[in-house]
């Protein structure tokens, strides 16, 4: 098992794809949160486990959330929590956090504590990490995920296989993906929010024909085009009943989903050559440099307003956002859809696991995940916290009314680690032209049927 996920990782790495997470490795374009709910969480270790005269050493590598974040999380923990240092590796995460992940599993020497994703990369790391369940229980008591935004709670176990009920990602964070522009901009062209796709192509056209990128496109990303098909997908149908196999991915409904998507190339309303452009650094360097009208970003976008040194645009936060219109006349906007931004898994690798879990328990719903959430890095995944500190009212409002979705966003991870490698297969071939839509929906059907036949 160990060699065929080593196998996996490294063709992903290879590929360079992101399995839909939104952080690079850039100290300005990352996610943070922070919480304060400390005096409610239950220590779980005991003195004889826990030194109070040599602070135990808790390791932790991850890709999510940025260092300025994270040193913030640190310093929140540390402060209450003398007895444990907390030493942490920040990858980018294609390819330097997947090839570490890899190796790490394939000599047994992996951290205490890895960042995750729910659903497939959880699913590709379940045999080297420790169930959390009993932790949560005893610092959250027994209905503990009703403590969490019901779309995290639903994604803890996703991808777990039938008769599987471990837990083997805690949530940290949450976010809602959606379209963010350039509100200057488009005053400046005397643009509105497009309600309608012909609308959003003659906006996107204005843009172009003025000099700005449109809709820009990190076509190099994996995430990205996984992002964007979900938000057009679930005007369709929700994308749930695909994985579960109620409907088909040849459906007509999804065929309609990936015709938009591939409308999106054909139309103009990406920007010229984003198949070969990425999100990160590249398309949020511009985005901030006013040079971009729109870009297929989410929630951790707020994460810029609190960066040490903020460019014009940021400094009086020129950005709003949207959903997608509906593709078909009549039909309905792109939903809200999110889920677990990040979580932390404790490894079977982790020599004092009570330990590691008192870190998880604070990044997830006491004083490190507040440290987060005052950074903006993206939204909490534990209920009760909201953004504290020297915050616009414009842009706190717009984090809280993100929060507001999450019991009732639809989910955004897949489950399967292989139908997750064949979307993204298929979506960048749709995307170059070298797949029509339906045989990219063949294809991803045809691992379906495997899985469903294992």
């Amino acid at each position: 098992m160990k060699k065929i996920v080593i196998s996996l990782l490294l063709v992903l790495c290879l590929a360079a794809t992101v399995l839909g997470g939104c952080s690079s490795g850039d100290t300005n374009t990352d996610k943070e949160k922070i919480t304060d709910n400390n005096d409610t969480t239950k220590d779980n270790t005991s003195d004889d486990k826990v030194s109070k005269d040599t602070p135990t050493e808790v390791k932790i590598w991850t890709w999510s959330p940025i260092s300025r974040t994270m040193d913030k999380m640190i310093k929140a923990f540390n402060e209450n929590n003398p007895d444990i240092k907390v030493t942490y590796t920040n990858y980018n995460f294609s390819p330097e956090y997947l090839s570490a992940l890899a190796a790490g599993a394939g000599s047994n020497s992996l951290p205490d504590i890895i960042g995750l994703q729910p659903g497939s990369f959880t699913q590709q790391y379940k045999e080297y990490l420790i169930d959390l369940g009993s932790y949560a229980e005893n610092s959250w008591g027994e209905n503990w995920e009703n403590n969490f935004y019901k779309i995290n709670s639903n994604q803890i176990q996703l991808g777990n296989a039938e008769g599987d009920n471990n837990k083997y990602i805690m949530p940290c964070e949450s976010q809602i993906i959606n379209i963010w522009y350039n509100t200057r901009i488009f005053d400046e062209l005397d643009l509105s929010v497009p309600k309608t796709w012909d609308e959003l192509k003659s906006v996107s056209k204005k843009l172009t024909d003025n000099g700005y990128a449109p809709l820009y496109f990190g076509g190099a990303d994996g995430w990205q085009h996984v992002n964007v098909f979900q938000m057009l997908a679930h005007q369709m149908v929700p994308i749930d009943k695909v994985q579960d196999g109620t409907v088909k991915w040849t459906d007509p409904k999804m065929l309609k989903a990936m015709e938009a998507f591939k409308d999106m190339f054909d139309s103009g309303i990406m920007q010229v050559g984003s198949l070969s452009n990425h999100a990160y650094p590249d398309g949020v360097n511009l985005f901030t440099a006013g040079k971009v009208g729109m870009m297929a970003l989410g929630s951790w976008w707020l994460q810029e307003y609190t960066a040490p040194k903020r460019v014009g645009a940021v400094e009086n936060w020129d950005f709003d956002n949207f959903y997608l219109p509906s593709y078909e006349d009549g039909g309905q906007v792109s939903p809200p859809v999110g889920g677990i931004d990040f979580g932390y898994g404790i490894t079977k690798d982790c020599k004092n696991p009570e330990a590691a879990w008192r870190v998880i328990e604070a990044f997830s719903a006491g004083v490190g995940i507040q440290a987060a959430i005052n950074d903006l890095n993206n939204l909490p995944a534990y209920k009760g916290i909201i953004p504290e500190g020297d915050i616009s009212e414009k842009v706190k409002n717009q984090s809280m009314t993100y929060a507001e979705l999450l019991d009732s966003a639809y989910n955004q991870r897949i489950g399967e680690p292989s139908i997750e490698n064949a979307l993204q297969n298929a979506l960048s071939g749709v995307a170059a032209g070298q797949l029509s839509p339906m045989e990219a929906l063949e294809a991803i059907q045809e691992e379906q049927d495997k899985v469903s036949n294992k």
